[in-house]
């Protein structure tokens, strides 16, 4: 397992490393001249060449991306001409309320599925599996951001129960502020896992193990758990890391939403201000998560079947 591990990690590398030439030649496609944008329309074309010069813009794309990875080998990864300041500080302090509201996401978006899909399967055909279904599927279609807007306009103006701008000062008030921005990112996320697990319950409740398990008296509980649950969850795990990118692309405009200070909202404060350095980095950062969120879930995998892990 550890030299499966290693493995992965190591082909990590190349992906990234591809990723970064795409997103590098992407971030110029965008319309507008970075200079401009810093300096403002009514700069005159002498101090538009001078901070093209001092940004590296006036060089050849291919002398542009070899500074930038070489410098970002070395963990330099350019100044923000926005904020003046060094672009990996800037990003990596944001981090942790993404990290933070993805996790909470997740959490909520499994207490949601798995009762809901349990009781869906167990009731197969019935009027509950009906309006589980129906329910998850409008769900499904929903936006991201309605959904938020919903929730910021339910929770947060009409009864005032949650905040719904800020990140908080830490601790329980950080995760109050953090609810309502995971909570919409759980419905988005939680109608597919209900719809893989209804599915994968369906077909273990079927299988002759649990049949026997039940002959031979077992408890209701260690059933459901060792029997049920566990052989169910492999299929759902495969999902989550499959639609992890949905999960960072529905952060990104959630947090926008919220008002939260991460990674999405400055990525999308860089876009508009054609800040190159940080949105280059915010991606590498996100893909990162995608490439080590995909090895979590096959050593989860292996966990859930181990099968698995003697294969590897």
């Amino acid at each position: 397992m550890i030299r499966y591990t290693v493995s992965r990690l190591l082909q990590a590398i190349p992906v990234l490393f591809g990723i970064s030439i795409v997103v590098f030649l992407l971030v110029r496609l965008i319309p507008g001249d970075p200079a401009i944008a810093a300096l403002g329309s009514r700069a005159t074309p002498q101090l538009i060449a001078r901070v093209r010069d001092q940004l590296g813009l006036d060089l050849p794309l291919w002398q542009q991306y070899f500074n930038f990875l070489s410098h970002a080998l070395t963990g330099d990864f350019g100044i923000s001409f926005f904020y003046q300041q060094d672009v990996w500080l800037i990003t990596i302090e944001r981090l942790p309320i993404t990290l933070m509201l993805m996790g909470y996401a997740i959490v909520l978006a499994i207490l949601i599925a798995v009762p809901c899909a349990f009781l869906s399967a167990a009731r197969q055909g019935q009027a509950t599996d009906h309006f589980m279904r129906i329910l998850f599927t409008i769900g499904l279609g929903m936006p991201v951001f309605w959904s938020g807007i919903l929730l910021a306009y339910i929770f947060g103006v009409k009864y005032q129960l949650l905040p719904i701008t800020g990140q908080g000062e830490g601790g329980f008030d950080t995760l109050a502020h953090l609810t309502l921005p995971a909570i919409t990112l759980a419905i988005s996320i939680s109608p597919i896992l209900v719809r893989t697990l209804r599915s994968s319950i369906i077909e273990v409740l079927a299988s002759d193990y649990v049949t026997t398990g039940r002959a031979m008296g077992l408890k209701p509980s260690y059933l459901n758990f060792n029997y049920i649950l566990r052989n169910s969850l492999r299929p759902a795990v495969t999902v989550v890391t499959i639609n992890l990118g949905y999960l960072i692309g529905g952060t990104v405009i959630v947090e926008r939403l919220f008002s939260l200070a991460g990674v999405g909202s400055l990525l999308i404060g860089s876009i508009a201000t054609r800040d190159y350095a940080v949105i280059q980095l915010a991606t590498l950062i996100f893909a990162l998560l995608v490439v080590v969120t995909n090895l979590v879930g096959d050593l989860l995998y292996s966990w859930l079947d181990p099968r698995m892990a003697l294969h590897k």
